[in-house]
Formats: C-alpha cells, structure tokens, sequence
C-alpha cells in the first residue's frame, strides 16, 4: 500500500533558484515527490485521497539543508592531536553516528564529509543507509591524499603520519594511483587531496605540494573508477593547478587570483568557500581561547576570501556552502546553515542563491542533483518546514525554534529538545596544561 503525505498552503522555494511558489501543495507518495501545485489547481493524475494531510498556511517549505562540508569523524576536537590520534576507530565511529543524528535533527538531510580520520565517514554513512542509526545522507571520503610538506602532513618526519591521522602521504604518482584505488575497494564516494604546501604559508610564490602530472593522476584515476575529486586549495596557485587538472570542486579558494576565475567559470568548477570556521574564529575566538596569532590569520584570510569570491560571484562561478563542522568552534548540529548566513552577509548573494547553494548546487557537485537538493517530482522528499519567510531573514534556518519539521525521504525526523550532550572522555582528549604562559 502506498504512503501518501500532502503539504499544503504552504510558500514553497524549490531550491532551484526559481521564485517561489505561493498557496503550494507539495505531495509525496513512497518517500518520493510526486508533484508540486498551487491554488487547489491538483494535476488530474494525483486525485487519490492522502494518507497524511500537513496545513502549512503561513510557513515556508524548502529542501533539506546539504552540507558540503562535516567532518563527522573529528568530535568537535581541539587539536590536530584530538582529531588525527585520540579516540581510536570503534570509538570515532560510535561518536559519528550519535553526532549524526544531531546533524539531521538540525535541518541538514544530506552531507560530503570530505576528509576523515580511519574510515568513519564510510561506516557511518552505511550505518545509516542500513536503517541501523538515524542520520542524513552521507556522501564519504576517505583520508586526505597528501605529500610530504603539505596542509595536512602535521606531524614531524621523524614520527611520520600515524594510520589514524586525516590524511595519508603519497610520495609517488605510483603510491596516490595505489591509494584511490584503495579507498575506492573501501567504498568512498569521494577522493579528497590536500593540495596546499606548508611553503606557501610564509611564501606566495611556492607551488602547491604535487605537481600537476601529479594531480593529474589522482584526478584521472578516482574519474577513472567513477569517484568524485576535491581539494583543500586556499592559495591561488593550488587553486589554478587543480581547475587544470580537472576537480569536481575547490575547497576555500581564500587566496584565489581574480586573473584565475575565467578558468573555473569555463570550466564550471564550484567553489566551496567553508566561510563558518573562519568566521567563527574571527567573531568568537577570543571568547573560547584561541590563540590571538591564529585570530588575525583568520580575520586576514576571511577578508582575502571575502574580497575573492565576490568577484566569482559577479563572474557566474557556481557556489557550494559547507560549514566544516566537527571542530570545537563548529559543533555538530549548530553551525550548519551558518554558512548559508554569510553567504548573504558577507558575500552579498542574495537569500534564494545562497540557498540553491546550500541544496541544489551541492547535490549536483555530488551528482545527486536527481534524488535530493530540489523539491522537483521524482526527489526524494527531504524538505524543511519553517515558520518564517528565509527570504526576509536568512537566519531562520539556523533558528531551532523557527525550524517547525524536518522530513528525511518523506518521514517526519524526531527531534529531541533540547539536544543531547553528552560528557567528553578521557581517552579522546589531550592533555593542554594551559591555553596561555603563566607569567609572573
């Protein structure tokens, strides 16, 4: 027997960039959109009575929100120590599913985690799509693919990468062709590489860490095996080398040249700004003890981006929005649609394109622009209720209270409030005996 859900009167934004719909009534039959219409005008193939009938006179009905950015492995860790080495595998993947739950209840249906310590994301997205834990869409990739000197290569050379870590070095073509094969058998959705090199912190004429034949190679084989390819790229260089070597997307772009934004508008490589963590440091470090040197790398980066991505959106690049939640000034369940806000207040877009952002411009970088990211038939029915216009004020999305249902697949999404906490243990911290000198 078939479930049939209508909701009805509702203001529908689509999530397509198309105006909205007023007085719409949405229909979903098996988890699915069946059709979409407005003031009573029903289509004469969806006469059948409802199973479920939702007035939504005076709310506002979108897609469910995407994250392109959750790393649901870190834990809301402090340092690279807590996120690459403490925890341990079973317990980093009991967290991430327990945190995931509170990632949907949010408002967030789907998200790319692209980056994790072990192979959490993986477990965690076949955990949920195995009806086992509650939990949005998961689009997985597996360690960063990174060479020595590079963004993610934290530890001293005499210790080396420990198996645990985010990131895993490839010194040869031979090793990072072996490598997305690798996380490939082990059933990524996506190949992350972490293209920066530590040289170009202090030097704006270094190169990336691979070299483009190098890129060139990760990028070939993970297409090759029909994976999607992205990359952590702040600086300029590392962000022309990966549009040439052809990535589904950039991460940060912070640094770009605005001489590069013709190669990424030709070739409709999206950008994925990962604005929140920045911003978050910048607005509230001094409040939760972040170093004031990492504030004012912060605070120049964010205007670089800032002052950068303007100038793509003008151009026509097409934008993703990703919160980088899983850190501690980004806890799961809270800044998601952050992202989404600063897109409005700093980048100027204007609230309909940063929302199309935030859904259907990142399910199509995932290749999911057919099951979710939209309100059109044929989507599965991942949508949010609100009570409030976004278009007035964007910050309803972030708003729990504002958020009236969340619906995953046509489902009503439980939601417990407040929400759950629970106690940091031992075994997954490391020991700070101060954040700051004890000066006499």
């Amino acid at each position: 027997m078939r479930r049939i859900l209508e909701i009805a009167g509702c203001t529908l934004i689509d999530g397509t960039g198309r105006a909205p719909l007023p007085d719409a009534t949405l229909r979903v039959v098996d988890g699915r959109i069946a059709a979409v219409w407005r003031n009573g005008e029903r289509p004469a193939d969806q006469q059948g009575p409802a199973e479920q009938v939702v007035q939504a006179q005076g709310k506002t009905v979108i897609p469910g929100l995407i994250d392109a950015h959750c790393h649901i492995s870190y834990g809301e860790g402090k340092t690279a120590e807590e996120v690459d080495i403490y925890g341990g595998p079973e317990w980093a993947a009991v967290r991430a599913v327990w945190n995931a739950q509170k990632v949907l209840q949010s408002g967030v249906t789907s998200f790319c985690d692209p980056g994790s310590t072990w192979n959490v994301a993986v477990s965690c997205r076949d955990a949920i799509n195995n009806g086992m834990f509650d939990g949005p869409r998961v689009f997985a990739a597996g360690r960063h693919i990174c060479a020595d000197g590079g963004f993610a290569d934290y530890f001293p050379s005499w210790l080396g990468m420990p198996v645990s870590a985010e990131g895993v070095l490839c010194p040869t073509s031979d090793e990072m062709r072996r490598e997305v094969r690798r996380q490939v058998k082990n059933r990524v959705d996506l190949v992350k590489i972490s293209g920066d090199s530590q040289a170009q912190d202090t030097r704006p004429d270094a190169s990336p860490c691979f070299s483009d034949d190098e890129l060139s190679c990760i990028v070939e084989t993970a297409h090759g095996l029909g994976r999607k390819v992205t990359i952590h790229s702040r600086y300029a260089k590392t962000v022309a080398a990966a549009a040439r070597a052809g990535v589904d997307w950039v991460i940060h772009a912070s640094y770009m040249d605005p001489a590069d934004i013709g190669l990424l508008l030709d070739r409709q490589v999206p950008i994925c700004a990962t604005m929140t963590y920045t911003a978050n440091i910048v607005q509230h470090g001094r409040d939760v003890g972040v170093d004031p040197n990492y504030i004012e790398v912060k605070k120049r980066e964010l205007d670089a981006l800032v002052n950068a991505h303007r100038k793509a959106i003008e151009a026509g690049v097409p934008m993703m929005a990703g919160s980088e939640a899983g850190f501690s000034v980004t806890p799961y369940g809270q800044w998601h649609a952050r992202e989404i806000e600063l897109m409005v207040e700093l980048l100027g877009m204007k609230p309909l394109d940063a929302i199309t952002a935030g859904t259907f411009n990142n399910a199509k970088a995932f290749g999911w622009e057919h099951e979710v990211g939209s309100l059109q038939p044929g989507r599965w029915a991942d949508l949010l209720v609100l009570d409030g216009d976004p278009q007035a004020d964007i910050r309803v999305l972030s708003d729990r209270k504002r958020i009236a249902a969340v619906y995953k697949g046509g489902e009503l999404v439980p939601r417990t409030d407040p929400v759950p906490t629970r106690r940091r243990m031992g075994h997954e911290r490391s020991l700070a005996v101060s954040s700051v000198p004890l000066n006499r």
